[in-house]
């Protein structure tokens, strides 16, 4: 029987079950990321980590959550700057974005949660899945 063998992944949570299934089918390879709870993730990105991609929300995280593996193979972060203003304010909003390059590896499974938050970057423990896991 052969050991299951658990690796780190950083984790980007609430993708849609499309784009998920697009990038398993390698019709999309990059991802951009704005929510900031996987901006914040995304920005501890390096090019060969391990990324976890999962449907489930932020707060739904737990053991036994399924997506996918995929390996960072390029990474670009990006600031814009928008300006409003009326006769009586002038507002600014910034917004940074982090588009991801993905080489799919597998499906996965969390077998333990290493940290998760807003403004933190969020982390598990991930088994590959086999075809008869998959459920």
């Amino acid at each position: 029987m052969a050991e299951v063998v658990a690796v780190r992944c950083l984790v980007f949570t609430g993708i849609s079950r499309p784009i998920i299934e697009e990038i398993l089918r390698r019709m999309i390879r990059t991802i951009e990321l704005r929510s900031a709870h996987n901006v914040a993730t995304a920005l501890k990105a390096e090019v060969g980590n391990c990324v976890f991609l999962t449907p489930a929300k932020l707060h739904d995280l737990e053991r036994g959550t399924a997506g996918i593996v995929a390996e960072v193979v390029g990474k670009e972060v990006t600031s814009h700057s928008m300006f409003f203003s009326s006769d009586r304010y002038i507002e600014e909003s910034e917004m940074t974005v982090v588009r991801l390059r993905l080489n799919p590896k597998c499906l996965g499974r969390v077998i333990n949660l290493l940290s998760t938050g807003i403004l933190d970057s969020t982390e598990a423990e991930i088994i590959e899945m086999s075809y008869y896991d998959a459920k």
